[in-house]
């Protein structure tokens, strides 16, 4: 009851509501985004509004993102390292997959920074990343932008869909989210043994 409140009270307010919860949602993730997002689209009205609540949502994302490529740019490597790993801690990401990411942005910054925002804990992660390699700010923006609209559209997308059918959208939020990491753990199961067949080609 409390959490439909506090919903009817964002979507009503405006899109300068929506932006702003966008942005705190990215720059201090306290509240599940894919909860905030589920949330909002169940409680909006219309496919005109849809969509402006969509675009509202990346504008927020993508402010928040560059403030973390920007802090990024101001720790440099070490420091951001360090930050990385303890964001990271919960999810798997320790230093070596750290400097993994990093090699991979290096070489394809656009895909890895779109990519990266459709990973839980890695979307946090992968601005402050881009920041220190100093990617190109256009490629950046570009690549957070599309990442977003299809995160926040996904979620926002869903809720929409299912607001006569479902009240809270935490469950299936957390459902949504694990078919999602599953996803990501075969893909990157089948990406280490692609690779070991190749190292052992090649040995």
């Amino acid at each position: 009851m409390a959490s439909a409140m506090w919903l009817d009270w964002l979507c009503g307010g405006g899109l300068a509501r929506i932006l702003a919860a966008a942005f705190a949602e990215k720059l201090v993730p306290v509240f599940p985004s894919y909860v905030l997002y589920m949330g909002v689209g169940m409680h909006t009205a219309g496919a005109a509004r849809l969509c402006a609540v969509l675009l509202a949502s990346i504008a927020g994302s993508t402010l928040a993102s560059s403030c973390w490529y920007a802090l990024g740019r101001a720790l440099g490597q070490q420091r951001t390292e360090t930050l990385v790993v303890r964001l990271g801690r919960r999810a798997g990401l320790d230093a070596a997959r750290y400097r993994m990411l990093v090699e991979r942005c290096r070489r394809r910054p656009f895909a890895l920074v779109l990519l990266g925002q459709l990973i839980p804990v890695v979307r946090l992660c992968v601005p402050l990343i881009a920041g220190v390699l100093e990617v190109r700010p256009a490629t950046f923006l570009g690549a957070t932008a599309v990442g977003n609209a299809l995160w926040n559209g996904a979620f926002i997308g869903l809720g929409f869909a299912l607001r006569s059918q479902v009240r809270d959208p935490a469950p299936v939020g957390v459902a949504v989210v694990i078919v999602l990491l599953v996803i990501e753990a075969l893909l990157a199961a089948a990406w280490r043994q692609r690779r070991q067949h190749g190292l052992d080609g090649a040995g």
